[in-house]
């Protein structure tokens, strides 16, 4: 049980899929004069369960009937739930119907950090000023219409802002097959031509010919571990320099209110 148990909350990490369940009673006035949780005692509910999951902070979640937990396994940040009794682990995501919001995913990233020293921009195709005072970190796969969607507005941004640097980090989703090999070309031509290798990435996002180079080495994975180590799972996923998290193809202003947010 405890080996699923630990299965299960891997999956809360990793898993971008949504989990509904039956509405929980809760108190009608304010959760917290009735309902109160520790972190030392949600860390040791949870240290039977998974001993390696670090609490970072509790808190009473936007539905009702629940705890909030907010976790650190390696260097991924999670949201799990524990209801009133605190004998119930839920697992899964709160989504708000009216608004139309992943309500645990913007959670994680108002929670998540990454130390931006740990980031190794060798293995990256960079768009605008490479001496710009202001960067962008970007895990990205060729093969991705979210990253193309985002690739648009980024190329926007730097030449609207001549101190913006974006880093791309490619590597290949494994469920595109062909993003592994062109991430290693696009990659191997930036060593030599970064002209050429914005061109090559350019030409995947729009399905057109994408020439193979060969480096002797996959510089992709280099990149798809890095990715792993920080426990980003998902394309495309932004990092800024003050270490905070954006997924996804969010808009110009989104961005740059990441930006301005020292």
């Amino acid at each position: 049980m405890r080996t699923l148990l630990v299965g299960l909350i891997i999956l809360v990490f990793t898993n971008l899929s949504y989990g509904f369940g039956k509405d929980a009673q809760g108190c009608a006035g304010d959760c917290l004069s009735c309902h109160k949780i520790t972190k030392e005692e949600a860390s040791e509910i949870l240290k039977n369960v998974d001993p390696e999951v670090r609490v970072e902070k509790v808190g009473i979640a936007p539905a009702k009937g629940l705890f909030e937990v907010v976790v650190k396994k390696n260097e991924t940040q999670g949201v799990l739930y524990l209801d009133f009794s605190k004998k119930y682990l839920v697992l899964g995501k709160i989504i708000d119907i009216v608004g139309k919001k992943d309500v645990t995913q913007e959670r994680i990233q108002k929670e998540q950090r990454i130390d931006v020293k740990k980031i190794d921009t060798r293995n990256s195709v960079i768009l605008g000023n490479p001496k710009g005072s202001k960067k962008i970190y970007v895990f990205d796969d060729p093969e991705c219409p979210f990253c193309k969607k985002l690739h648009i507005t980024l190329s926007e941004m730097i030449k609207e802002d001549k101190d913006l640097a974006v880093y791309i980090l490619l590597f290949g989703l494994d469920i595109h097959p062909n993003a592994k090999w062109k991430s290693d070309s696009i990659l191997c031509e930036a060593k030599k031509n970064m002209s050429s290798a914005i061109e090559m990435l350019e030409n995947s996002f729009n399905d057109k010919e994408v020439k193979k180079v060969d480096c002797g080495e996959s510089l992709s994975e280099f990149n798809k571990n890095l990715a792993r180590k920080l426990g980003i799972g998902a394309t495309p996923t932004m990092v800024f320099q003050n270490g905070k998290v954006l997924m996804g193809a969010r808009s110009k202003e989104e961005i740059k209110k990441y930006l301005q947010n020292k």
